[in-house]
């Protein structure tokens, strides 16, 4: 169409030239012109087609850019459905498990003692998993491992073993049921194998347990070993009332050793047991009274009680380790016991307020046919400016040999132990704690006398 425009419009200024009178030299010269014209309309005749030509291209370009778009809006449409697909498994997932919590610790030791060689040691790795399957249910799982373990097979190893046992340890296995409730009374129950609620305080190592990173004379005595059975605790106003039936503690027999291992001085002690061998249940109960007024803020009182019934191994091991037996340590006759009652009862009382604070417990029983009587104090005092507690414990185990003389072995001999212990917190994730231990033994005046000291360095770091 616009060809066709240039050329009319060239042959209507052709036409208006011819119709004017000219002579032959004007002819001549609109000649030229027109030829000049017709080269220039020929030119941009070409210039207009290489337009349409670009024309028509940048439709093209335009069409492909445009499902070009197309094809990448739908592959973000696409992706975006993919990535809010993952997302919402995430969300789910995360969903299912926020309320799983895992934790754990690393100890590391520097130990030495009178009657071992010094070593570093890996003492324990411990790893707990706590699952809290509704508001009103929850199960936790902690294990421990020793990789040290008790490896006394080689001589190198003859006077050194890991005191934390075995070498993997179930330290707890239970399902806790809240809300348990008897009219204004609030209930839980514990249902497995952890740490004995419902017997004065529980022998944790933090503030509101023993406090230093091993056990020492009195809960080694006392209730160091943990429980697999059932636990009912209960807190109505000020007051704590919790109960406790299980599996009886075990005596240690031969495996009982008091201060530095090597050094030949028994102690009546417990160990750690799942199972017991009688079908005799052991139970124990504690009363804490907690007073939530300002002028007795940090003040905690207990009373507790705790009996079971001895099993053949656990008399076997009670004689052997007070030397009721023939022959033991100049007991020509002997006088092995038969009575299985193991009866324990007495007060404890915390007081942790500002920098000070105070923790003791006395507990008397008879165990067997031998009256007995176990207590500590221990001082503390926390400078939060320096991250820093210092504590000072003094615990005994007294035995009574007047009534019955026979009991002659090192395990009847009474007892007494002196534990300094500084914390030093590094993070609030990592502990450094530094621990001696000073035993002393009454042993009888024509026994030898025995050092049995031991202490160490350990390094906690928590996960």
């Amino acid at each position: 169409m616009k060809r066709l425009l240039l050329i009319i419009a060239c042959c209507v200024f052709a036409a208006g030239l011819s119709a004017a009178p000219a002579g032959a030299a004007d002819k001549a010269a609109v000649v030229n012109e027109l030829t000049a014209l017709q080269k220039q309309m020929l030119e941009m005749q070409k210039q207009m087609e290489t337009l349409e030509g670009q024309l028509e291209t940048s439709k093209q370009n335009a069409a492909a850019a445009q499902q070009q778009a197309q094809q990448a809006s739908q592959a973000v449409d696409q992706k975006m459905a993919e990535v809010s697909g993952k997302f919402k498994t995430l969300d789910d997932l995360a969903k299912k498990f926020k309320d799983l919590k895992i934790s754990g610790a690393i100890r590391t030791r520097w130990w030495e003692g009178n009657h071992e060689q010094n070593s570093f040691d890996v003492y324990e790795i411990q790893f707990c998993m706590r699952y809290d399957v509704s508001e009103n249910i929850s199960g936790q799982f902690e294990m421990r491992w020793h990789p040290s373990g008790n490896m006394s097979g080689r001589a190198e190893y003859a006077n050194y073993s890991n005191w934390g046992g075995d070498t993997t340890q179930v330290e707890n296995a239970f399902a806790e049921f809240r809300n348990l409730n008897i009219g204004p009374v609030e209930g839980k129950l514990l249902v497995g194998k952890l740490r004995n609620q419902a017997l004065g305080i529980v022998p944790n190592h933090n503030d509101d347990g023993r406090v230093t990173a091993d056990n020492g004379l009195f809960h080694d005595s006392m209730d160091a070993a943990r429980i697999t059975g059932l636990q009912y605790l209960t807190k109505w106003q000020d007051f704590r009332w919790n109960f406790a039936v299980f599996n009886g503690y075990a005596l240690q027999g031969d495996s009982s050793r008091f201060g530095s291992k090597p050094a030949g001085i028994r102690q009546l002690r417990y160990s750690q047991m799942d199972l017991d061998d009688n079908h005799q249940k052991a139970y124990s109960t504690a009363l804490w009274y907690v007073p939530s007024t300002d002028s007795l803020k940090g003040l905690k009182v207990a009373y507790s009680y705790f009996h079971q019934k001895l099993s053949d191994n656990d008399l076997a091991a009670f004689n052997s380790i007070m030397g009721r037996n023939a022959g033991m340590d100049g007991n020509f006759w002997g006088n092995p016991t038969k009575s299985r009652s193991d009866i324990r009862t007495g007060p404890s009382l915390t007081y942790d307020r500002g920098p000070f604070a105070l923790k003791t417990e006395y507990f008397m029983g008879t165990v067997a046919d031998v009256d007995m009587n176990w207590w500590y104090v221990t001082l503390g005092y926390k400078i939060k400016e320096l991250r820093t507690e210092f504590w000072l414990r003094y615990s005994q185990a007294n035995y009574d040999q007047k009534t019955i003389r026979d009991i002659k072995a090192s395990g009847a001999w009474d007892k007494a132990q002196w534990t300094p212990c500084i914390v030093y917190h590094l993070h609030p994730m990592a502990d450094l704690y530094f621990e001696y231990y000073f035993n002393d033994v009454d042993e009888p005046s024509n026994a030898h006398k025995l050092t049995n000291n031991y202490g160490f360095v350990e390094l906690i770091v928590k996960y």
